[in-house]
């Protein structure tokens, strides 16, 4: 215990991980130039190991080299160090460094990233994720279309190489069965220039497409088959990009099955009032965009104004002015408005971390200048007095 101790409380070790984190950012950034952000930040941060293609680890992921370096900090820079009050500035710094890294463990476990789309006039009381999937069932003959069974990513992203799992619900007539998950992919009538990936049905196929450089352009599709009690089999594909959800009889009751990206509630409704773009002075360029939108929660309406570094903070959701469409040059409207919306818990601790080091920072060494300060005088008062 005791060498575990000194391991982990060590400068040695401390030096070891930041030179961790240097290799993984510079190579993550080059990584990114070819890969795209996502792909980068999945590969090099969001891990655990840097795998080869083989599969066997090769070196630290972000995660595990800030995980022993917030232990390194705890152990070596408040543990072992000497709480004295000439220590008081670097104990600070310390500090606000874990409480940073904490804060960025809080985001990675708990948060929700995704976007809102809106054009004028219209609201809605969800926000859609850039990155992950769901498969949606609900029955057609309710009054409400709000999904009744909802599939998480988790349980269809890693159905790669044939690889099936089945589904049932207490009240669902039927098993649905997933399988063959796609990253990037087009549903087509199935040619003889073109090999499909997996089963053929109804005459159209998946053909695999390689990964967009930004991830959030991929469409996913994956094979289904809805199984009843009596052993009969219905097939289908479900695309991210088709244009109706897939609609299946059993027992009398019809379903609708659906893939797409995951769908976030909000606590409130945004309304999109208006969208206004400045363009820079004899240009298409834009300049600067906002929207004026209203947050609807029951039967209060609040209006508030969403532009460029002044994002919407309540509710736990922070929501940014992301983008506009479309950007055709000359095209004068209608625009639609697109928002960055994400849920996070930790969203202002970063903040006070800074504010916590800020003050350490000032405390250590404007101890140091005080002191130089008056090591100066004493000598010039020497001086001074040797010379009289």
């Amino acid at each position: 215990m005791q060498k575990l101790y000194r391991l982990f409380a060590s400068y040695g070790l401390a030096c070891v991980l930041l030179l961790c984190l240097f290799a993984l950012t510079l190579f993550g950034t080059l990584y990114q130039v070819d890969h795209g952000l996502y792909a980068a930040k999945q590969r090099f941060f969001n891990s655990w190991f840097l795998h080869t293609d083989s599969g066997l680890p090769f070196f630290p992921g972000g995660i595990l080299v800030m995980s022993l370096l917030t232990i390194n900090l705890i152990v070596g820079g408040l543990m072992r160090i000497q709480w004295r009050k000439r220590n008081a500035g670097v104990l600070i710094i310390h500090l606000g460094i874990i409480f940073m890294l904490i804060s960025g463990l809080v985001k990675f476990v708990n948060s929700e990233e995704g976007h809102l789309t809106l054009y004028e006039g219209q609201q809605s009381d969800q926000f859609i994720s850039y990155h992950l999937y769901e498969v949606s069932i609900w029955e057609i003959s309710q009054a409400s279309q709000v999904p009744q069974w909802i599939i998480p990513d988790e349980l269809l992203s890693d159905l790669a190489h044939g690889k099936k799992r089945s589904f049932h619900a207490k009240d669902l007539p039927f098993t649905l069965v997933l399988s063959d998950f796609l990253v990037n992919c087009k549903a087509l009538p199935k040619g003889p220039n073109w090999q499909a990936e997996g089963e053929v049905i109804d005459g159209y196929g998946f053909l695999k497409l390689p990964p967009e450089k930004e991830n959030e352009m991929n469409v996913a599709g994956l094979h289904a088959e809805v199984i009843d009690a009596n052993g009969h089999v219905q097939k289908a594909l479900l695309w991210a990009r088709q244009q109706a959800p897939w609609a299946v009889e059993v027992d009398g009751h019809r379903f609708a099955i659906e893939l797409a990206h995951t769908a976030y509630p909000m606590p409130y409704t945004i309304r999109l009032d208006k969208f206004t773009k400045d363009d820079h002075p004899g240009t298409m360029m834009a300049k600067a965009y906002k929207s004026q939108v209203t947050r609807i929660h029951g039967s209060d309406e609040k209006p508030i104004l969403i532009q460029m570094n002044e994002p919407l903070r309540e509710g736990g959701l922070v929501l940014f002015q992301a983008s506009y469409g479309p950007s055709t040059p000359g095209y004068q409207g209608p625009f639609f408005s697109v928002f960055s919306v994400v849920r996070n818990p930790s969203d202002k601790w970063p903040e006070y971390s800074l504010w916590v080091i800020t003050f350490g920072l000032v405390l250590a060494f404007g101890r140091t200048l005080l002191n130089f300060i008056r090591r100066q005088n004493q000598r010039r008062s020497k001086a001074a007095g040797e010379q009289a």
